[in-house]
């Protein structure tokens, strides 16, 4: 039988590639972990053929390419911020006419339609079928796909998709091969309301940016008067004083006597072109009691509309208890445990990668599950009838290949590094004993992280313990500003002993945060108000389970720091030689690279 695979590209900012083999997701890579420059826009031949390479096939063997935000931001002079004549792509109709910027904005008018095509991707000299995914859509069919559930209502919550829309909901159930919208539009604009007060903050972009109003907001007090009525959907009743403009209301309540002229820090990457406006506030006065309550207020709106939301969804439709979030708002993990909170009898679900990245894998899982072949080899649609595909936590967020030892070993060949190889009982219990020591282990395993969180496969581990470790690493390591928390790592079977959680709670993927009930014990594992992001550890998560187990046989604690491998304003490690780079430009103690143990 001949395999079916398809190509998912996210051309936006956020730019990514997967690979589906079958209806499985096999294969992801963010393009900015191979160029190196954080929230690349668009996609490139070298992303392509490093998928290709870790199935071991050739472009010839793809069936069909998901393509996703084929036209996207342009900047102040409205060209294209992504310029496809680089790497020589370009789309073409039936009748060899190229694919142009009308024929796309026809497709996002038209919200009945999830996809458009068949359409011919030229990658220079070769070529396969393609189809266009709406931006909304795909959000919602990647959480869903990758979930466990046979239905569920899925929602997605973004800035906006450049089109009017910031949210849809569709409901999906995979028995009955069935995905139909429940609603859609412009008017649920929270996404955009966050980062914008993320822009007045200081912390501009806000598109690389946005986690640190969520930090912050913990430092500040709600000023119930102020937020009184401005959320969703009260905030749109007929007589608001801003239209329902949630920005505008927030600020001037706040006491600001100037509307700014600039609303976000547009083009949304540094380096673009945008300008910050001179009547927004200085990120370097974070610590101001008006900051802090401004972010506050800012995350307050934001958990007060999504239930809001929810509670809409539940009580009007109620054909499932699954329901799916996405989307880069879905990135605010406060919001997200909040949720789990106020609504127990629902179960939820965010895949590792909810923001723009993952526009790749689902436009890609959902192409697979509509397209089949005739006997002439050719692709046409029809929904496959095959059981729901359930993944692990390692098969959810590995994404990328692995490297060999010979090339683990090259990259420290022509250092000064010290290095020696050892066996996994050995490593295990040496990084164990390393982190109760107060050493910070830089850990790279197997293939990297989908998403923008590391999960312990491009990681930074630390003692929670140490109070000290929390300033450490943000002054030492990550280079960053001093109010920003770190994630617990924790032991599955012992996290309701840890956090304000059932027994048997999971969040694999980072996505959740929860209170502890033990803050005193793990004080840089936990944020100023004790709340954690949790990730829960598995068996499945192979190696890091029995170190975080060897850490608790020493120390009595389950719970071990983790944050991502990487360098203030730098994507997350991708080879062995980014890992290399990083450990010697930063504070970091020791270096694991799968059996390799570095020193300096």
């Amino acid at each position: 039988m001949k395999n079916v695979y398809v190509l998912g590209m996210n051309c936006g900012h956020d730019g990514s590639v997967s690979l589906v083999k079958n209806n499985r997701l096999v294969g992801f890579i963010a393009i900015e972990r191979l160029t190196r420059n954080k929230k690349e826009r668009g996609v490139t031949k070298n992303a392509i053929k490093y998928l290709l390479n870790k199935e071991g096939i050739k472009l010839k063997d793809i069936s069909v390419a998901a393509i996703t935000n084929w036209f996207w931001d342009r900047n102040m002079e409205g060209n294209e911020l992504w310029d496809k004549s680089v790497e020589d792509f370009s789309v073409v109709n039936e009748n060899g006419v190229e694919y142009t910027f009308e024929d796309w904005q026809q497709f996002y008018q038209n919200t009945g339609m999830v996809a458009m095509g068949m359409h011919t991707l030229q990658i220079g000299e070769q070529s396969l079928p393609c189809l266009f995914v709406d931006h909304h859509f795909s959000h919602c069919a990647s959480s869903f796909y990758l979930s466990p559930f046979k239905d569920a209502v899925s929602l997605s919550v973004d800035f906006a998709d450049n089109m009017g829309t910031s949210h849809s909901v569709y409901y999906f159930n995979h028995s009955q091969r069935e995905y139909r919208l429940i609603r859609r539009g412009g008017d649920f604009d929270i996404g955009s309301f966050y980062g914008s007060m993320c822009d007045y903050l200081g912390f501009y972009p806000s598109l690389t940016d946005a986690g640190k109003v969520m930090a912050l907001s913990a430092f500040g007090e709600v000023d119930n008067e102020i937020v009184d009525g401005l959320s969703w959907p009260d905030v749109k009743r007929i007589g608001q004083l801003y239209h329902g403009d949630i920005y505008a209301s927030l600020i001037h309540r706040g006491g600001a006597k100037i509307t700014p002229e600039r609303r976000v820090f547009y083009p949304q990457l540094k380096g673009e072109g945008g300008i910050p406006d001179k009547n927004w506030l200085d990120k370097k006065d974070w610590n101001k009691k008006n900051n802090k309550t401004i972010a506050a207020n800012t995350q307050y709106i934001l958990e007060k509309s999504m239930i809001n939301m929810i509670r809409e969804i539940t009580s009007n439709f109620r054909a499932t208890k699954n329901i799916c979030l996405s989307g880069g708002t879905t990135l605010n993990c406060v919001c997200n445990g909040v949720l789990q909170k106020e609504f127990p009898d629902y179960n939820f679900y965010i895949l590792p990668a909810p923001g723009d990245d993952g526009l790749a894998i689902g436009g890609a899982l959902f192409i697979s599950h509509q397209i089949k072949f005739n006997k002439q080899d050719e692709v046409y649609f029809e929904y496959t009838k095959k059981p729901k595909i359930v993944y692990s936590t390692i098969d959810t967020f590995e994404g990328g290949r692995k490297y060999s030892n010979e090339e683990i070993e090259k990259s420290l060949s022509n250092t000064k590094l010290k290095y020696e190889k050892l066996d996994d009982i050995d490593i295990v219990n040496k990084i164990a004993k390393d982190i109760s020591d107060g050493k910070i282990v830089a850990y790279f395993e197997g293939g990297s992280e989908i998403g923008p969180r590391a999960l312990g496969h491009r990681s930074i581990l630390a003692d929670a313990r140490n109070k000290d470790m929390k300033d450490k690493l943000n002054k030492n390591v990550k280079h960053r500003e001093e109010f920003r928390p770190f994630a617990p790592m924790v032991l599955k079977e012992k996290v309701h002993e840890w956090f304000d959680v059932e027994e048997g709670y999971e969040s694999p993927f980072m996505l959740f945060s929860h209170k502890s009930i033990r803050g005193s014990d793990i004080p840089s594992g936990v944020h100023i108000d004790d709340s954690g992001r949790l990730q829960t550890i598995t068996k499945d998560n192979g190696k890091l389970y029995d170190i975080i187990k060897s850490f608790d046989e020493l120390t009595g604690v389950p719970v071990i720091i983790n944050t991502s491998f990487n360098d203030k304003g730098e994507p997350i490690v991708e080879t062995p030689e980014d890992a290399v780079k990083c450990f010697s430009n930063t504070q970091i103690d020791v270096l694991v690279m799968e059996g390799f143990y570095v020193t300096k």
